[in-house]
């Protein structure tokens, strides 16, 4: 009798897979970011023309664009280097990054620039601390959420520390004051506590904190409560609205469906206040028109989708909420600053993002696409691990099954002899 021959079982494990930087990056979004940076430096130069016009010292509309394409640079560059370390390492600084936040924003109270009514920024505008801290508030409370994502259902046990987090914060930009940056801070956490998959009661405790929010400010602050004014008056009669918003109607008609060309419009020279920032839009539908207009719209709406699409397919709550909480933070902004120009809500004072002049901004907000890009990167290598470890599970048993199993053979059969 034959005897079988034993295989011996190969234990398989699957080596490290070096995954090149650019296979796991996100290029759409990469793209649509692009996009929106070097479209708003062409329209930083012709919404600077005026600026540079009445300057008392002689300059031009290049050397604002030229300033904002540095900042961006090194936005870009930070938001690279950002994306190509894993995401989950600077959980441990976020501590430190808060309490440094809390310094600066103290600190500009009594060595800031006074601008437009308000102590908020260094270097005469050039550094606006209140900026970076929306970033940073983001990431702490998406990281702070993760920690501790299975009492997050217990409403006492979270309540006082995001409120501690979030109160510390406001109060420190209501003295400067930017209520703006207050209000935005307040629907930002908003939405990263929503995106935390809490309970219904939970939602409407925060729907009701941010709507009281709101109404103190209009209330019980002088700025607030103007603003508040003045949107009511607008809005039951356009001919006394603010000049910002009769301007935006205005540049909407001039410009029509294609624009009258980049650098060709009127609007910004028959005083529109503070056209190279807050209001920068108007100057896009004049020149670039509705078609231009709906265009921006449209980088804007595609960057959310981006970043709400890397945020689902993360399988770390922490990765959800950053990627999450940053698109909405950008689209938000966008939103406030465009439909606060036609009268849609009150001005709050928001940027637009890409668009306007202002390096802090521009940093902060490529440093989010950074760290958007950073939690997609993690997700994509997971992926490409996942698919190489199939594979090569699947290529041994392709492989097992060609290995030829001796069988047992009987004897061959002999007639008997007679």
């Amino acid at each position: 009798m034959g005897t079988t021959t034993p295989i011996k079982a190969k234990s398989f494990t699957q080596p490290d897979v070096k995954i090149p930087f650019l296979k796991t990056i996100d290029f759409p979004l990469v793209l649509i970011v692009l996009s929106l940076y070097l479209f708003g430096l062409v329209i930083l130069y012709s919404a600077s023309m005026p600026m540079a016009y009445y300057s008392s010292i002689p300059t031009s509309p290049w050397d604002y664009v030229s300033r904002q394409a540095l900042f961006g640079l090194v936005g870009l560059a930070g938001a690279f280097f950002i994306a190509w370390i894993d995401y989950r390492v600077w959980k441990k600084f976020m501590l430190p990054a808060l309490l440094v936040t809390w310094s600066v924003l103290f600190l500009v109270l009594f060595f800031g620039s006074f601008r437009h009514g308000s102590t908020r920024t260094f270097f005469d505008g050039s550094v606006q601390p209140s900026e970076l801290s929306k970033v940073l508030i983001i990431l702490y409370l998406s990281f702070w959420i993760k920690g501790r994502q299975e009492n997050l259902k217990k409403l006492t046990f979270w309540v006082i520390p995001i409120g501690f987090i979030i109160g510390g914060t406001a109060v420190l930009l209501a003295l400067e004051p930017d209520f703006s940056a207050v209000l935005t801070l307040v629907m930002i956490s908003s939405v990263i506590l929503f995106l935390a998959n809490l309970d219904w009661k939970q939602i409407v405790l925060i729907g009701l904190v941010a709507a009281l929010s709101f109404f103190v400010i209009i209330r019980v602050t002088t700025t607030g409560s103007t603003r508040w004014g003045q949107f009511i008056t607008g809005y039951n009669d356009p001919n006394l609205a603010l000049t910002q918003v009769k301007r935006s109607i205005e540049s909407v008609v001039n410009g029509g469906f294609f624009g009258v060309g980049i650098g060709q419009g009127t609007v910004k020279f028959t005083g529109l206040e503070v056209g190279q920032s807050d209001t920068i839009f108007t100057v896009i539908a004049e020149e670039a028109g509705l078609l231009g207009s709906i265009g921006v719209l449209v980088l804007f709406l595609l960057l959310l989708w981006r970043g709400f699409k890397i945020a689902l397919e993360s399988e770390d709550m922490a990765g959800r909420l950053i990627a999450g909480g940053i698109s909405s933070w950008i689209i938000l902004e966008a939103f406030i600053n465009i439909a606060s120009l036609f009268n849609i809500v009150p001005i709050g004072g928001n940027t637009l993002p890409f668009f306007s002049l202002g390096g802090s901004s521009l940093v902060s907000i490529l440093t989010g696409i950074g760290f958007v890009l950073s939690v997609g990167r993690v997700n994509q290598i997971k992926q490409i691990q996942e698919r190489s470890s199939y594979s090569a599970v699947v290529d041994l048993r392709w492989r097992d099954r060609r290995r030829s199993v001796p069988r047992t053979r009987r004897p061959a059969s002999h007639g008997r002899q007679l």
